[in-house]
């Protein structure tokens, strides 16, 4: 049996184009999507309620960094109506969900921090956390979060607090190490040099 029917060949293709984006990446902003990345944890919820249920359903890890993929589930969906602009890092409101790490050596991010987007300087190590992306449904929110550097051997600390739904700060500890494995174990799909 065969699935697809033969098409004619396009030529080679070099990967010449990775060699500009590797130059030109923010390692900051997102991870590099010249890798397929690594799942480095499956799910756990961090908190629920009677009404919300916030969870983490599953950290991918880079070379350079780990995705986050927060999930929110609704009990009601009347009250979970436009709650995609409010879940969002630039809500003004100071009782909105935010999301934050903290890692072995004392460092620590956390979203809906300022009002524009971190600038990355050279030599700097200072942790991001942006908001890659985003999707609701009647009942769900999703949110893929993007956590730069690496975080170093030991407990990192992932947390959530939303104030709005009756959530204080919520914390869970896990162990780097098998993040930290699984890092080195996503490489780029293609070499330097085509």
């Amino acid at each position: 049996m065969r699935l697809f029917d033969d098409e004619e060949s396009r030529g080679a293709r070099s990967g010449g184009d990775w060699q500009q984006h590797r130059a030109h990446r923010s390692a900051g902003s997102g991870p590099p999507q010249d890798e397929v990345g690594v799942l480095a944890l499956a799910s756990f919820v961090l908190v629920r309620t009677d009404e919300v249920t916030v969870a983490v359903r599953g950290v991918t890890a880079y070379s350079d960094g780990l995705r986050l993929s927060v999930v929110v589930l609704f009990a009601d969906e009347q009250r979970a109506e436009d709650l995609d602009w409010a879940l969002r890092d630039y809500s003004r409101s100071p009782g909105r969900f935010r999301v934050g790490c903290a890692f072995a050596d004392g460092r620590r991010v956390t979203t809906g921090r300022s009002e524009s987007p971190e600038v990355e300087r050279p030599g700097d190590v200072t942790p991001h956390l942006v908001l890659l992306s985003s999707n609701a449904t009647a009942l769900t929110w999703t949110g893929e979060y993007w956590l730069w550097p690496l975080p170093p051997d030991g407990p990192l600390v992932l947390g959530c607090r939303w104030p709005d739904r009756r959530i204080p700060e919520t914390l869970a500890q896990l162990d780097a190490g098998p993040l930290l494995a699984a890092a080195a174990a996503s490489t780029p799909v293609w070499e330097s040099g085509g």
